[in-house]
């Protein structure tokens, strides 16, 4: 039996690395990583049973300040490998942004790329918070360094391992419609600042809520045990670990 063809687009990226490695793990794929070195070439090197899209960038504050070039990679970029590679599949890696953050240019223009991401063949995974890998920005640096969070301490997150994340993806690739992934649970930004004894302050009284609004399984993720992750992280001078 022959193996399907998976092209990862973003594949240096942090979800798109981690996307590398599980679909790797399955003996039905053939991976394909592509990142911007060889983009062209493989965008004609033949047909993909499964395209996968986890090359929209994931800075909010940069796509603040950036609303045009956020919106040619992430609406724009989406458009060109629907209609430029030729596919079979199509999953769309997004943000539960595209719900809970219309009012930011980040949350608008996922969202606006989701529109584009129709029909039977397509999949699109929202993923909410996420931890482990080559994590580098975002609240839970922010604490492990005891920077300001620049979000209320109220804010509750559904945390999930981004390991987690790329093995579900990876398992349910041959999905339709819209998914939410995340932890099966929430926990405040302020519960996991005091857990780890982190001296960052909430810098601002937004209340940045992220957790799947759509059903969750009971083997999914418990968001607590990112304390246990942020802990390690501190311990070690805020790497990774």
């Amino acid at each position: 039996m022959s193996r399907l063809r998976v092209a990862v687009v973003g594949a240096a990226g942090y979800v798109g690395a981690v996307l590398v490695e599980a679909f790797g793990r399955h003996r039905d794929y053939e991976v394909v990583p592509v990142v911007r070195a060889n983009h062209e070439r493989l965008r004609t090197a033949g047909g993909y049973d499964v395209l996968v899209n986890a090359a929209c960038p994931s800075k909010r504050f940069w796509a603040e300040h950036n609303p045009a070039a956020d919106r040619d990679r992430t609406v724009a970029g989406t458009e060109r490998l629907r209609d430029e590679w030729t596919w079979d599949r199509f999953v769309q890696i997004s943000s539960i942004s595209a719900r809970t953050q219309l009012d930011t240019v980040y949350g608008r223009n996922r969202a606006a790329a989701e529109q584009l991401c129709t029909g039977a063949d397509t999949f699109i995974v929202r993923l909410g918070p996420m931890y482990g890998g080559d994590y580098r920005k975002g609240v839970l640096a922010d604490m492990a360094a005891d920077r300001p969070v620049f979000a209320s301490g109220r804010s509750r997150q559904s945390f999930a391992p981004v390991e987690w994340c790329a093995e579900w993806i990876a398992g349910h690739a041959n999905g339709t419609g819209l998914r939410e992934v995340g932890a099966r649970t929430a926990v405040t930004l302020a519960e996991v600042r005091d857990a780890v004894g982190s001296r960052s302050e909430f810098a601002k009284d937004y209340v940045d809520d992220q957790f799947p609004a759509t059903a969750t399984e009971s083997d999914w993720p418990d968001a607590a045990a990112v304390i246990d992750w942020l802990s390690r992280r501190r311990i070690n001078g805020g790497q990774a670990n």
